[in-house]
């Protein structure tokens, strides 16, 4: 393979990575993460619609960009019908949900997503077929 290509591979990687890796960083949120993903798995079946890892379902929760009060506030107050409404759960639960979704790691996203690197692929297939 070529310096070059194998130079676009580690630089996408490397950013993958990194954004993999951000997710994470900055204040951790009040809450319990291990009881809110008990909350999340068995108690609410968050995961039903969301996904266990809350990246894979609909809608995605990973990254989570509101703050703990919007997210509460959300939840009481859903503007989707199908989306339960959480009027009488204890606040301290739904902080720990919270805590748990802001403790999950960003997947990395799939390599035919990245344009350059698709791009990559692509060609690297193209010149295989073409030494056959």
């Amino acid at each position: 393979m070529n310096r070059h290509i194998i130079s676009v591979l580690i630089v996408v990687l490397m950013t993958a990575t990194a954004y993999a890796q951000g997710a994470t960083t900055g204040p951790r949120p009040p809450g319990d993460a291990t009881r809110g993903k008990q909350l999340f798995e068995k108690t609410y079946r968050c995961y039903a619609c969301h996904g266990f890892d809350a990246q894979t379902g609909s809608p995605r929760l990973v990254p989570m960009q509101m703050t703990e009060q919007a997210f509460v506030a959300f939840l009481r107050k859903p503007p989707r019908e199908a989306m339960p409404r959480f009027v009488d759960v204890p606040d301290q639960d739904l902080t720990d949900v919270y805590a748990y979704i802001k403790s999950i790691r960003v997947a990395a996203p799939p390599a035919d997503t990245i344009p350059i690197l698709k791009d990559v692929l692509q060609r690297r297939s193209q010149s295989s077929q073409k030494a056959r």
